[in-house]
């Protein structure tokens, strides 16, 4: 039996590896990812997403979600990670674009 999950998380080179676990753990179904600011902007987190959903050849639908934390300010960990969240890794180009509703959105709709 698979175990159908949604991941909500800021790609940078931190959650590459949690990402790639969410897709190629057998025992997961992973649904749908939605990106939000987390080390770097929402546009880099979803641009992060979508070049590792295109590395990795694999066709999960993601939305792009909050630009701002909740209940934080927000803080550029681009000291850390780099500029993209993800210094060192280049990726190539490819067409991959996020889905055309908020994360939200995309959430409600997948439940």
């Amino acid at each position: 039996m698979h175990l159908p999950i949604f991941l909500d998380t800021d790609p940078g080179i931190d959650d590459a590896v949690a990402i790639a676990a969410a897709i190629f753990t057998p025992e997961l179904d992973l649904q749908l990812m939605t990106t939000v600011a987390g080390n770097v902007s929402v546009e880099k987190t979803t641009r992060n997403a979508l070049q590792l959903l295109h590395f990795w050849n694999v066709d999960i639908p993601l939305a792009q979600g909050a630009a701002v934390p909740l209940v934080r300010a927000p803080r550029d960990a681009a000291s850390v990670h780099g500029e993209s969240g993800m210094a060192g890794y280049n990726f190539v180009e490819h067409n991959r674009q996020p889905l055309g509703i908020p994360a939200f959105l995309a959430i409600r709709d997948a439940l």
